[in-house]
């Protein structure tokens, strides 16, 4: 590889492969821990990884930032974290960054006065908001954005497929696309069975697919705002969705922000300082991120630690808005409490919602140096289906040559070519693909190494 930051391509181009038990003698009892941004795509993957290859791989959710200090001292065998590591967390000891998934990260929020509706919201908002500049729901900024892109509302609050999710996004005043998403096992269940999207009001049905191997899929088509449309599987509705008026409550946000060190946060301030307000700091505490940071605001701003905990108080309370890997918000025990992921306004000007393929769009624009760090770049003005907030999270791995070692390089190496291709989409991640893909084979095959 050049030594040069190489064009970042999410090429649709999975690579798959058996790898070998053959220099791994034993089973292993491998500690790790770090990031909570990847922990609803590590669980499942270890689960499988351990079964299939009999070792003990255990993964403990702690925030990026104690994750690269417990790995500098050891305490863990390798670490995830979605943040760079920083002059103080550098090891003495030979290491490597493997990147081995993506993920949209979300705006969530939940406000019952909206009834179901989907909010629509620019980097201008989002800036508000989390910099507390913008303290009640009925704030004309938000409202802007509102009239900018027509809300739909879902008027499903609990999917009558378990494990099934819709996303509704303007493509225009007349014509949208539908994602529907599906967890692995619903996957399975749900194999050549119909989604279908109906016209309510004109009894006609709009789009139909097959459920196959994919289980993020995308429909679009022209809409009449005036009527209702329902998605389907299998004859069983999913979401419900009809155009409405929406009038923004007089009511105070609570800003829900991770407390503990967190990539998530320093994704999320990455993103405020290079799309909106290059006064964001960039590091993993949001109450430094924040320009002037958040002790002026009092109890409007509210620190949770961990994605689970902070996803759970937004769920619990109405008027709450935070950030975090879209899973935590589209989680279907949330979102039948009224848990939303708002759609975000991208450089090309068009709002798009936290999608496997929003996200990858993002990805392509992107560059990766030597080392597998993914600058971004958020003025992607040609690019109109990108995502433009999310992270890679990366394994730190040491290169030294030991059984332990060897088993976390055969566990990223089985992720990236196997599990993530498999099943990323399903989980509401997205996979590493085509260059991305290869590149972190190689960095993969470097811990244990040497």
């Amino acid at each position: 590889m050049k030594k040069r930051a190489k064009r970042f391509v999410a090429v649709m181009i999975a690579t798959a492969g058996v790898l070998s038990t053959s220099s791994i003698a034993k089973a292993e009892d491998v500690t790790g821990g770090g990031a909570s941004f990847p922990v609803s795509f590590l669980t499942p993957a270890i689960a499988e990884f351990n079964k299939t290859y009999g070792h003990n791989l255990t993964y403990t959710s702690t925030g990026s930032g104690t994750g690269k200090k417990n790995f500098k001292a050891t305490t863990f065998k390798f670490a995830g974290t979605d943040s760079a590591v920083g002059s103080a967390d550098l090891p003495t000891f030979g290491w490597n960054y493997v990147p081995y998934v993506a993920g949209a990260i979300a705006v969530g929020y939940r406000l019952d006065e909206l009834k179901g509706v989907t909010l629509s919201l620019s980097p201008t908002s989002i800036n508000g908001i989390f910099g507390g500049i913008i303290s009640n729901w009925n704030d004309p900024s938000i409202a802007r954005d509102l009239k900018l892109n027509p809300a739909w509302a879902n008027s499903k609050k609990k999917s009558d497929v378990k494990g099934a999710t819709a996303l509704w996004e303007n493509t225009s005043t007349t014509s949208a696309k539908i994602t529907v998403s599906m967890l692995p096992a619903t996957l399975k269940a749900n194999k050549g069975k119909k989604i279908e999207w109906i016209d309510d009001t004109s009894k006609k049905v709009l789009k139909t697919l097959t459920v196959g191997t994919k289980a993020e899929v995308n429909m679009a088509s022209p809409v009449n705002p005036k009527d209702t449309f329902s998605i389907k599987i299998d004859g069983k509705t999913i979401a419900t969705y009809k155009q409405v008026s929406v009038t923004l409550p007089d009511k105070a946000i609570q800003v829900v922000y991770r407390a503990d060190t967190s990539g998530t946060t320093n994704n999320f301030c990455q993103y405020m300082a290079g799309a909106s307000n290059p006064d964001w700091k960039v590091n993993d505490a949001f109450q430094s991120c924040v320009p002037g940071g958040i002790t002026a605001y009092g109890s409007r701003f509210v620190g949770q630690p961990q994605s689970n905990n902070q996803a759970n108080y937004i769920a619990s309370t109405n008027g709450a808005i935070g950030y975090g890997e879209v899973s935590y918000y589209t989680d279907p025990s949330r979102a039948a409490l009224g848990v939303r992921a708002a759609n975000i306004l991208n450089a090309a000007g068009k709002f798009v919602a936290p999608t496997s393929a929003g996200y990858n769009s993002h990805l392509a624009g992107g560059t990766q140096d030597d080392k597998g760090l993914i600058t971004f770049n958020w003025k992607q003005t040609a690019n109109p289906t990108a995502y433009p907030l999310g992270a890679v999270t990366y394994g730190l791995c040491q290169t030294s040559s030991d059984a332990k070692n060897k088993v976390v390089s055969q566990f990223f190496q089985w992720v990236i070519s196997d599990f993530g291709p498999k099943n990323a989409e399903a989980l509401a991640y997205t996979p590493l693909l085509g260059s991305s893909s290869t590149n972190a084979m190689v960095l993969a095959k470097k811990c244990g190494a040497s």
